[in-house]
């Protein structure tokens, strides 16, 4: 139905027509409509996915009264947001002024939120222990995206380690976030939670280098790319229980200055119940993210200015807490892909060094 589907099995072999042709679909996917949904995953096969979702139920199903002790607010750099336990997600209203009916677990291996640190639900609270668990699913997807990494570069002609040396960087841990996700179905929802939400989660892109994706319902809707690049359309995304969908982020748009575009995605509000898998891939704390060489020319400048993974993180992390949001709903225009850094840092920073309140945000394009 016109979703791109590759079978990732070749990307395993060094060489050869089906791993040529697995590159090609990849990097004509990306291009031309945004995302792929990648297939014959070896490492992340359905019974395996089953037993996260189960893992997940359980964890969503935990008391109001534990969660809070995990609460990503007041609960000293937590895990959990959701409005069971008065914690919207506010401060991921992607689009300003909206209020989301999703529910999350997260989880990272470096500090993922503005917080100091993780909390995670240990042993007392869940078995296996919440870390112990999501960290091998972790692990797991590092494999699928290290292959995917390299077949990136492949299919844009660079160096094959171009990608995969910034997942490490100087021995580092990479900013990448795992999301279970839980969207309760309407008959789910108290009074004020069905009166104050407006969506599933606003449309926005994703701010790390790619995303990988499963959910287990319908829900998620995709601004699909018509054939100059442009989104203008959205479109459901199917349900495939065998396959993970890979979306470009904020940072491949910057690095490839425009030539694969962050792609935009939003969850509606269903009726039914939904759940979600999803992996962010982020590059380390201190990798530049700016256009590489191969695509800057006298006739295509940058476009994009210069910033470390860790300050573009933060910056994007506060404006959506200070209500600035991260989509331009009117022009179906991301805010965060095309954010403007001076001098590879956040331009809210002024003269003093304090932070500006309420300044806006400026376009490169």
């Amino acid at each position: 139905d016109g979703h791109p589907l590759v079978d990732c099995s070749a990307l395993s072999r060094r060489a050869g027509p089906a791993r040529a042709a697995a590159v090609s679909e990849i990097g004509a996917a990306l291009r031309e409509v945004g995302y792929f949904y990648a297939s014959s995953v070896d490492e992340l096969p359905a019974d395996y996915i089953a037993s996260v979702y189960e893992y997940g139920a359980r964890a969503h199903a935990l008391p109001p009264a534990v969660k809070r002790r995990f609460a990503q607010k007041t609960g000293g750099g937590g895990s959990y947001s959701g409005a069971d336990i008065g914690e919207e997600h506010r401060e991921l209203a992607y689009e300003a002024g909206t209020i989301s009916t999703v529910r999350a677990w997260d989880y990272s291996r470096e500090r993922f939120s503005l917080a100091d640190k993780n909390a995670f639900p240990g042993s007392d609270v869940i078995q296996p222990p919440f870390e112990e668990f999501v960290d091998e699913l972790y692990a797991r997807q590092n494999t699928l995206a290290r292959t995917l990494m390299v077949a990136f570069a492949e299919a844009l002609e660079l160096p094959k380690a171009t990608f995969a040396s910034m997942f490490d960087g100087a021995g580092e841990g990479d900013y990448g976030t795992i999301r279970l996700l839980s969207y309760p179905g309407e008959a789910a929802l108290s009074a004020e939670e069905a009166a104050a939400a407006s969506v599933g989660i606003s449309a926005h892109t994703d701010f790390e280098a790619f995303t990988l994706m499963h959910q287990d319902a319908p829900g998620l809707q995709l601004l699909k790319r018509q054939g100059d690049g442009h989104a203008r359309e959205w479109t459901d995304a199917p349900v495939l229980p065998g396959a993970f969908l890979v979306i470009v982020g904020d940072v491949l748009e910057r690095m490839t200055n425009g030539e694969w575009r962050a792609t935009p995605h939003r969850v509606a509000r269903t009726a039914h119940a939904r759940n979600a898998l999803i992996r962010f891939n982020a590059v380390s704390a201190t990798t530049l993210v700016q256009p590489l060489p191969k695509f800057v020319t006298a006739a295509r400048p940058p476009r994009y200015s210069a910033v470390t993974m860790r300050t573009h993180m933060e910056t994007t992390m506060q404006n959506l807490a200070d209500g600035r949001g991260a989509w331009d709903s009117a022009k179906h225009k991301s805010l965060t892909a095309t954010y403007l850094y001076i001098g590879g840092e956040d331009h809210r920073k002024v003269r003093s060094g304090e932070k500006k309140v309420g300044l806006g945000v400026r376009y490169v394009h």
